[in-house]
C-alpha cells in the first residue's frame, strides 16, 4: 500500500490499493457464488427429471465433497504460489470444461465423474481469496474481512439459487450450465485482474512437514472440530431442504430455491454484520451463539406443520450459520504464523468439505430407511453437540484461540 503525503496509507478512494484488491475479489468471489448455485440448486431435480434415485443423489454430492477433502489443502499449500493471472486463468479453463459438461452427462457415473471434477479443481482460488479478505486491511478487521467474503459468496449463492430453480424450468439443465459458465468466466477475469502485487503474498512455506508440525495446534484442532459439525448440519438446509419442501408441503421446485435462496440472503447478512462483533467480542466466544441458531432452526423445522413455519425455521438455521461463517475462521487462524495461513485456510476448507461429504450420507440413509422426518433427529443431535462444544471453548479454562499468539517476525513478500 502506497503511503500519503503525510506518510498515512491511503484508505477508501478510488486508486487505493485496498479498494481496488476489495474490488476485483468481491466481484470474483459473487460470480464465482451464482455460478455455483445456478447448478446446484438444480441438480436434485435434473436426478428426478431422469429418474435417478435419491440415494445416488446423495451420493453425488458426497463425491462433489470428497474432491473438495482431497485438494483443498493442497490448493491451499499453493495458495501464495496461484497469484498469478497466467495459472488462474489456466485453471480456470479446466473447470469451466466441467461446468459445461454437468449439462451433458445424463447417467449417475457421468455425473460422478464431473462433480470430481469439479470438486477437486473448482476450489483452487478459495484459499487465496480467503487469504487475501483476511488481511487486505490489515489487522483487527479479521472477523469482519472473514464476514464479508462469506457474505459476498453467500450473495452468489443466494442469486444463483433464487436464478437457478426457475432457469431449469424455463430453459432446461444444459442452457442453465452454459449460463452458470458465463459467470465462472466473469469469477476468472476478476480475479485475474486483481493486483496481486498489491495484496502483498507472503513467501510460500518450503518445508511442508514442518508446516504440518506448525499447524497441528490445540485451538486450530478444536476449530477444525468445530468447522466439521458446522458443515455437517449445513448440508440439511443446503441439499435435502428442496426435497423436503416438497415431499411434505408440496411447493414446487421454483419455490424450493426461492426459500434457499432467501435462507443464503439471511446468511450473508448475518455474516456481514456480525463480523463486526466477532471482531469486537472475539471468534471464541461468538462461536456459541451460531450453534444455538442452529439448534432452534433445525427443532423449529421439525416440529413445523405449515410451509410459513418450515421457512421461518429454515431462516433462523441460515442465520446461525451466517454468524458462524465470520467466527470460525479467524478462531482458526489466531495462533497461525503468516506464511502458514494458506495452508491452513485449505485444511480448514478441506474439513469444510469433509461435512459437506459426511452430511449427505448421513441424512440420504436417513431419509431413505425412515422418511424424510427421520433427518431431523439427526441434524439436532449434531447441533446440540456443537452448542455444547462451543460453550467449552468459549468459556472453560484457557478457552483455545482467546488470546492471540504472540506475533513473530515480518515475512517479505513474495517477489
Amino acid at each position: 500500500m502506497q503511503p500519503a503525503a503525510d506518510g498515512a496509507p491511503r484508505r477508501g478512494t478510488s486508486s487505493s490499493p485496498t479498494t481496488r484488491i476489495g474490488t476485483f475479489l468481491y466481484l470474483g468471489t459473487v460470480f464465482w457464488g451464482v455460478s455455483i448455485g445456478l447448478w446446484s440448486v438444480a441438480l436434485p431435480f435434473r436426478f428426478e427429471q431422469l429418474g435417478l434415485p435419491i440415494v445416488e443423489y446423495g451420493i453425488t454430492l458426497s463425491v462433489y465433497a470428497a474432491g473438495m477433502l482431497l485438494t483443498e489443502s493442497v490448493w491451499g499449500l499453493l495458495a501464495f504460489r496461484l497469484g498469478r493471472p497466467g495459472r488462474i486463468g489456466l485453471i480456470g479453463i479446466l473447470v469451466g470444461a466441467a461446468t459445461l459438461s454437468l449439462g451433458i452427462v445424463t447417467t449417475f457415473l457421468g455425473f460422478v465423474a464431473v462433480l470430481a471434477v469439479l470438486g477437486a479443481v473448482g476450489v483452487y482460488l478459495a484459499p487465496l481469496q480467503r487469504w487475501v479478505s483476511l488481511s487486505y486491511r490489515g489487522p483487527g478487521a479479521e472477523g469482519s474481512g472473514t464476514g464479508r467474503w462469506s457474505s459476498t459468496y453467500g450473495l452468489g449463492l443466494a442469486i444463483g439459487a433464487a436464478g437457478g430453480a426457475l432457469g431449469f424450468v424455463e430453459l432446461g439443465f444444459l442452457a442453465l450450465s452454459v449460463v452458470s459458465l458465463g459467470f465462472l468466466a466473469a469469477a476468472v477475469l476478476a480475479a485475474m485482474a486483481l493486483p496481486w502485487r498489491e495484496a502483498s503474498l507472503p513467501r510460500p512455506p518450503v518445508e511442508v512437514r514442518s508446516t504440518a508440525r506448525r499447524l497441528a495446534t490445540r485451538p486450530f484442532l478444536v476449530a477444525l472440530c468445530l468447522v466439521g459439525l458446522t458443515f455437517i448440519a449445513y448440508t440439511f438446509a443446503t441439499n435435502f431442504l428442496q426435497y423436503y419442501s416438497t415431499v411434505i408441503f408440496g411447493g414446487t421446485a421454483s419455490e424450493a430455491g426461492y426459500v434457499l435462496g432467501a435462507g443464503r440472503f439471511v446468511a450473508l447478512g448475518a455474516a456481514f454484520v456480525l463480523g463486526t462483533l466477532v471482531d469486537r467480542w472475539g471468534p471464541a466466544r461468538s462461536i456459541p451463539a451460531g450453534f444455538v441458531l442452529f439448534l432452534v432452526g433445525s427443532l423449529g423445522t421439525w416440529a413445523s406443520r405449515s410451509y410459513v413455519e418450515m421457512v421461518a425455521s429454515t431462516l433462523v438455521f441460515f442465520a446461525g450459520y451466517g454468524w458462524l461463517s465470520a467466527s470460525l475462521l479467524p478462531l482458526a487462524l489466531r495462533s497461525m504464523p503468516v506464511a502458514d495461513q494458506g495452508t491452513a485456510i485449505g485444511v480448514f476448507g478441506s474439513v469444510e468439505d469433509a461435512g459437506l461429504l459426511l452430511g449427505p450420507l448421513l441424512f440420504g440413509a436417513s431419509w431413505a430407511a425412515y422418511g424424510p422426518r427421520s433427518i431431523f433427529p439427526v441434524v439436532t443431535a449434531v447441533s446440540a453437540i456443537g452448542v455444547a462444544a462451543s460453550i467449552l471453548v468459549a468459556y472453560g479454562r484457557g478457552p483455545p484461540g482467546a488470546v492471540p499468539a504472540a506475533p513473530g517476525p515480518p515475512i517479505p513478500p513474495a517477489g
